[in-house]
């Protein structure tokens, strides 16, 4: 017992998504565990993941009871419900490990555990701050979160402020925080992100972990790849958390002027869920696209490497607002590493990550999006395998992970003086 309390300890928290679902802080936890250190991960009990304790791969997950709020009043309920719980989880967890180096690591969304940072600060505990997500201008960039702005700032003033170490997946978000803060943060920028694949294959098969919902979306990708034994369309594939700000409907439209401009030989498929799915699938019945477009819902882990295996095509339809620009995307670094080509709009960080390696609409029209979905649909296999394994070479020489986890552990593991 006395060895386990002076192991150093590494308590990362999070407020949006369960681990092992979450690829980024999983990989972090693991690298920790890997360097030594003992590591404790407090999450929400969701996505169909249940309140209490286990442990996997040598790692402690302590999930909270929670719930998904939809509006701007449930989320704001749900926000400070989850900050609470997680605040007294990961007190608990630390408190546990007395007389060793000791590190807390808050990923946000949102900002609002600064207390708790204060808390591990006088305590002699290292703190990190981890900003995926620019949580003002989210609130800024959705109807009915606007007011909130002042308040979120403030929030995150204090996060930053607090923080021994800051690190962020985006260089947008770290030119923000220099400017509005004067704190430099690290670049941290992805997950561990499994990129083989076959020669041969437009494609790539992964471990991509996602959220595990019901067996009935495993079983319609499953009837959609049995459908799929004949002479098969050029699959565009959609995967990601469907909400206000990630344009699933702007690739709908985009996919009507497709058809009407007369373009054949494709089909769409979307896998992924969230508040926004219903209008989308509703969307695309007004448009007279369900024969082409496909919703498989939120998919297993195993569904979700067949889905990535069999689409030909990565579409990247976040629309321009000022939150999608700080927006390090996980479909354009899953696309990279496995080598699937991606059409998308010309978003600051997402240039920045495919450095011209992409079907790139001219514009943030619909129109000119449609049209670089044209140019991939038109173009030869041999150059869309070209572009892809260009990017390919891009993500694996500059965002891997085992470019960043030698980062990571240097900045906050507690295993190190």
């Amino acid at each position: 017992m006395t060895e386990r309390i002076r192991t150093p300890h590494a308590v990362l928290v999070l407020l949006n998504l369960p681990v092992p679902d979450d690829q980024r802080a999983w990989s972090q936890a693991l690298a920790l565990r890997d360097d030594g250190a003992r590591v404790s991960v407090v999450c929400p009990a969701i996505r169909g993941r249940r309140p209490g304790r286990e442990r996997i791969d040598g790692i402690d997950v302590i999930r909270f009871r929670s719930f998904e709020g939809q509006g701007a009043l449930a989320t704001a309920a749900e926000g400070f419900w989850t900050a609470s719980a997680a605040a007294k989880a990961a007190r608990s967890a630390l408190r546990g490990s007395r007389g060793g180096r000791r590190m807390l690591q808050i990923g946000n969304p949102p900002d609002l555990l600064f207390p708790l940072a204060w808390w591990a600060r006088r305590k002699g505990i290292r703190t990190v701050y981890d900003q995926r997500d620019v949580v003002p201008v989210l609130a800024e960039s959705r109807a009915g979160f606007s007011r909130l702005t002042p308040m979120f700032l403030a929030a995150e003033r204090r996060m930053i402020t607090t923080a021994d170490v800051v690190i962020t997946p985006s260089e947008e978000q770290r030119a923000r925080i220099l400017e509005r803060y004067g704190r430099d943060a690290i670049i941290i920028r992805t997950a561990e992100v499994p990129a083989e694949r076959d020669e041969g294959e437009t494609g790539a098969p992964g471990n991509l972990t996602a959220p595990v919902e019901a067996d009935a979306a495993d079983a319609d990708l499953s009837a959609a790849s049995a459908a799929s034994a004949a002479p098969p369309d050029l699959v565009i594939g959609y995967l990601g958390v469907i909400g206000e700000q990630d344009g699933l409907t702007d690739l709908l439209d985009a996919v009507a002027l497709l058809r009407s401009d007369g373009a054949t030989g494709f089909r769409v498929e979307v896998a992924g869920d969230g508040p926004a799915l219903p209008a989308a699938r509703a969307h695309a019945t007004r448009l007279g696209l369900d024969s082409l477009v496909t919703f498989h819902g939120w998919l297993g882990p195993g569904a979700v490497d067949t889905f990535l295996g069999r689409i030909d095509a990565m579409a990247v339809p976040d629309p321009d607002n000022p939150f999608n620009h700080f927006c390090a995307m996980n479909k354009v670094t899953h696309a990279m590493a496995r080598g699937i080509p991606i059409a998308l709009r010309p978003l600051r960080e997402n240039v920045r990550l495919t450095d011209g390696h992409a079907y790139e609409a001219a514009d943030m029209t619909i129109r000119s999006f449609a049209d670089a979905l044209a140019t991939l649909l038109k173009d030869a296999p041999a150059g869309r395998a070209e572009i892809a394994a260009a990017a390919r070479a891009t993500f694996e020489a500059h965002l891997s992970w085992p470019r960043h986890a030698p980062r990571y552990i240097e900045a906050v593991s507690p295993a190190r003086p």
